[in-house]
């Protein structure tokens, strides 16, 4: 019960540290963002920041996860076929309290918690459904152009897949197939990547 009502103050705490933050207008949206992973070193909470839709293919076979970047680390979840089938339309975004912060698009009374943080605390990091990989041993996140995949018709032209690539420190790298209608445009994923993480973020 202690713990309960430490963490509804904690959190009570951070929404209206968020909340001032996002009504300072002498701050700019770099300085907000950059003070965010202050607010939430501080009180010790790890929140969704961004989250992509990634394919890795094996042959001819494409498996699909879930790459959630937080404050501290990225999270690599491999999904259900069921959950991949339901995914259909476009799943990628900011995490709900940097959207809040940075757009006007959102109330802080409508994100939930449930939606906002990583709900499982444990995570084997050496196992292949499921891993994470620290900031910390990330040399940079690279963003590739999937020029080859551009399909051309009569409406005009759509570039089908983009890759991300993360490298770790005198490790294997990671590599996914991004698809453009989960994950919107080329551009537009590399501005928030680059934008919002703490990592060296490149585009090729």
């Amino acid at each position: 019960m202690v713990l309960v009502v430490e963490l509804y103050y904690s959190m009570s705490e951070f929404e209206n540290s968020v909340k001032n933050l996002k009504n300072s207008i002498e701050t700019s949206e770099t300085q907000k963002i950059q003070s965010f992973y202050h607010l939430c070193k501080k009180y010790n909470i790890e929140p969704i920041v961004l989250r992509l839709c990634g394919d890795i293919k094996n042959r001819l076979i494409r498996t699909s996860y879930s790459i959630t970047f937080t404050t501290t680390r990225v999270i690599i979840s491999k999904k259900s076929n069921l959950r991949n089938i339901m995914d259909i339309g476009y799943v990628a975004g900011l995490g709900p309290y940097l959207y809040y912060l940075v757009s006007d698009k959102v109330k802080l009374d409508d994100i939930k918690l449930k939606n906002s943080f990583i709900q499982k605390l444990s995570i084997d990091s050496s196992s292949t459904n499921e891993f994470y990989i620290e900031y910390d041993d990330v040399d940079k996140l690279v963003l590739y152009h999937g020029i080859e995949t551009l399909r051309t018709n009569m409406l005009g032209s759509l570039v089908i897949d983009n890759v991300v690539k993360i490298f770790i420190h005198k490790k294997n790298s990671y590599e996914f197939i991004i698809s453009a209608r989960k994950n919107g445009d080329y551009e537009k994923i590399f501005y928030w990547l680059n934008r919002v993480l703490p990592i060296k973020v490149e585009k090729e």
